[in-house]
C-alpha cells in the first residue's frame, strides 16, 4: 500500500469576536476563494461535502477529491472527517475557537492522508518519487497554502472589525 501523510497544526488569534470568526470559517465558499489549491468544494447526500484540491509537487500536477463529513462535537468547533466508507483520500480539519475580550484564539489542524495500492496510481510519476519524498513536498505545499490562508483570513476579519469599530464612534 502506498501512503502519503501530511498534517499542520498551529493555533492564532483574531480580534474579532468568536461569533464572526466561526461563521467566516463556516463558510465553505470563503475557503475556495482564499485557500490555495481549493478548487471547489460542494454539499453531497448524506451529509457529505466533497472537497476538488489540486497542488503541484515535483512531478507534476496532483488533483483530489477528498469526501469528508460534519464531525463537529461542540458549538465552538469546526471539524470535518473522512466521509463513512472512504478509504483513499482521507481528510480531517478541525478549527476550535476560544473568545476573551473580543479576541478570538483559533486551533487549527489538519491531517490528510492518500492511500492507494500503487505510487502510479495517484500520479504516473509519484513511482519515481517514493513515499518520504513525495509527503515531505506534500507537507511543504499544504503548509504553505494554509499559512498564506491564514494571514489573509485574520487580514480580511481584523479590517472588517476594525471598520465596525469606526461606525460606531
Amino acid at each position: 500500500m502506498f501512503r502519503v501523510k501530511s498534517s499542520f497544526k498551529t493555533e492564532f488569534e483574531v480580534k474579532a469576536p468568536l461569533s464572526r470568526v466561526r461563521a467566516f470559517f463556516a463558510d465553505f465558499k470563503n475557503f475556495s476563494e482564499m485557500l490555495g489549491g481549493i478548487e471547489s468544494s460542494r454539499r453531497e447526500a448524506a451529509g457529505v461535502t466533497r472537497w476538488i484540491i489540486s497542488t503541484e509537487t515535483p512531478v507534476g500536477r496532483v488533483r483530489m477529491s477528498l469526501p469528508v463529513r460534519d464531525t463537529s462535537p461542540q458549538p465552538n468547533t469546526i471539524e470535518w472527517s473522512p466521509a463513512l466508507n472512504e478509504t483513499q483520500n482521507l481528510m480531517r480539519y478541525s478549527l476550535r475557537f476560544e473568545e476573551r475580550k473580543g479576541v478570538t484564539r483559533v486551533r487549527v489542524s489538519q491531517q490528510v492522508e492518500l492511500r492507494r495500492k500503487r505510487a502510479w496510481d495517484l500520479h504516473p510519476g509519484v513511482g519515481l518519487m517514493g513515499e518520504a519524498r513525495l509527503s515531505s513536498a506534500l507537507q511543504r505545499r499544504i503548509n504553505e497554502a494554509i499559512e498564506d490562508f491564514l494571514v489573509r483570513v485574520k487580514k480580511k476579519l481584523e479590517a472588517t472589525e476594525s471598520k465596525k469599530e469606526k461606525v460606531k464612534r
